[in-house]
């Protein structure tokens, strides 16, 4: 009975500190510095996070009677949608190219959905049966996604302090979601335990303590601005120890040499060739060139030779399109897309009628 009512007064510690933590970091979202670099849009998707985590302690908490009515219901709906808005962070923080805004209405339109699902399921029936379980296949979808997709984009990630976020996003996230949602898929008894809801909050408290830590001394938040030139700028030379000096010389070289254009080039590849570590590599093209994914970077250099191989030759996009080392016509249409706003085709089209009409 002793050993009970100190793992429960344990718990709690652990459960309130998380939240505590939680607020802290919520405050620090409508800090007056860090909301000039986040619009209030950007700011809803973490804030409706920390809403679910607290839900979810809140509403696991080994007391009794445990919340009922409209309440219990409330803390059920913020913490089964908090998988959809722990994907939506996760694509924000690591996906430079993510944009709500630049959605598909289909895209848009399938969340809204899922937020009648979630709203119908658990405000007005309360939950249970059915279809909260199929709320848990969703969760786990939306968690197995995110995950893949943030160790798929790792090796390109230019940002030293986003690269030991992404550690230990894989890490917590996996712990804590996977473990939760087998565990309630598997239909048993294990997640009324002590040991395994002490478990999962102390996961809880380690994430919003990395992240407070990450996001006030790393300044995770902010980017580097972006800087586009094609050379690197002779002043950022300067701030350079010798051993970067070098380093950045041997960069220059490689561009004005359109080095880019090999196919199948990585950021491993690149350092092999420059004679430099990985880490020394990402930190240059980071910080002296802006760039904060290394495939952005070799997409700039590439789309501009395209553009003007586009306008100065009649070779075929797919010609072209290999020519500028992508590996197949969907991904250099994506990729010129993403930074012209329109395909390869249409943007030969255009100019020719503008040149034309001159």
């Amino acid at each position: 009975m002793t050993d009970t009512s100190v793992i429960s007064s344990i718990d709690f510690f652990i459960r309130y500190a998380c939240i505590g933590q939680l607020l802290l970091l919520i405050a620090y979202l409508f800090y007056k510095p860090y909301r000039k670099e986040c619009s209030l849009r950007a700011q809803i998707i973490p804030l409706m996070l920390g809403f679910g985590v607290a839900a979810y302690l809140l509403l696991t908490a080994p007391y009794s009677p445990r919340p009922q009515g409209f309440i219990r219901s409330a803390l059920l709906m913020f913490t089964h949608t908090m998988p959809v808005f722990l994907w939506l962070y996760g694509k924000q923080l690591f996906d430079d190219g993510f944009d709500l805004r630049r959605w598909p209405i289909f895209g848009k339109l399938a969340l809204a959905l899922l937020a009648i699902f979630y709203m119908y399921v658990f405000l007005i029936r309360g939950g249970g049966g059915h279809l909260q379980m199929v709320s848990h296949v969703i969760a786990l979808i939306f968690i197995v996604h995110l995950l893949a997709s943030v160790i798929a984009t790792w090796r390109n990630d230019l940002i030293e302090q986003r690269r030991v976020a992404r550690f230990w996003f894989v890490l917590l996230v996996g712990l804590f979601f996977l473990m939760l949602d087998l565990v309630e898929l598997s239909n048993t008894r294990l997640n009324r335990h002590q040991i395994f809801m002490l478990m999962n909050a102390s996961i809880c408290l380690i994430g919003t303590s990395v992240t407070a830590a990450l996001l006030f001394f790393h300044e995770l938040s902010t980017k580097p601005e972006f800087v586009s030139s094609t050379t690197l700028e002779t002043p950022r030379y300067s701030r350079l120890i010798p051993q970067e000096n070098a380093l950045a010389k041997k960069l220059h070289s490689f561009i004005e040499d359109a080095g880019y254009l090999q196919p199948d080039l990585t950021i491993s590849k690149l350092a092999g060739q420059l004679e430099c570590a990985d880490h020394h590599l990402r930190k240059l093209i980071n910080q002296s060139l802006g760039y904060t994914n290394f495939n952005a970077f070799l997409n700039h250099y590439r789309i501009e030779t395209a553009r003007k191989r586009l306008v100065e030759t009649s070779l075929p996009v797919l010609t072209i399109a290999l020519d500028v080392g992508y590996g197949s016509i969907a991904s250099f249409n994506r990729a010129f897309k993403e930074i012209v706003g329109i395909t390869p085709t249409v943007y030969r089209t255009a100019v020719q009628q503008q040149n034309s009409a001159e």
